[in-house]
């Protein structure tokens, strides 16, 4: 049981919260509505078959730069190849696909004039960024090793 509020002392924000907030732009449609173009662009460009690579700091350094593979992953998601593009890069596949739901979710609240968000306390917050940079290394570490 929790302890009853006390008069005059406000509550922190609980250490994570999704909620669905009035007048906050619908970040995760837009973000979505960009994911879609790029990946349609793509598969009718067919981007994702040039025979050579785009990558500058691949060309300048040999090593795959942090987004290598976005585009091919980008064309197999066009394809609903989940397997490949997770294979391509599994970052920017992972990102495509976690837009669905909120997307959607962002689309359902829109006619409310309200946007679903992510409230994370400071110490969330830290963890949060820790933890994203963390993914980020590791997903480049994993494209090195697979020469991507």
């Amino acid at each position: 049981m929790s302890a009853p509020a006390i008069p005059g002392v406000e509550r922190g924000p609980a250490p994570i919260s999704l909620r669905a907030r009035t007048g906050r732009a619908p970040l995760g449609a837009i973000l979505a509505a960009c994911a879609l173009a790029a990946t349609t662009l793509v598969s009718v460009l067919h981007l994702d078959r040039l025979p050579f690579s785009l990558c500058v700091f691949k060309a300048l350094t040999g090593w795959p730069c942090m987004t290598c593979g976005a585009t091919r992953a980008l064309g197999r998601l066009a394809h609903f190849d989940v397997a490949g593009a997770l294979a391509m890069n599994p970052l920017v596949a992972a990102g495509a696909l976690v837009l669905v739901p909120w997307a959607a979710a962002d689309l359902a609240l829109l006619p409310t004039g309200r946007a679903v968000s992510l409230q994370l306390s400071p110490a969330g917050a830290r963890v949060a960024r820790v933890a994203a940079v963390a993914t980020v290394l590791l997903n480049w570490a994993w494209l090195v090793a697979m020469g991507r």
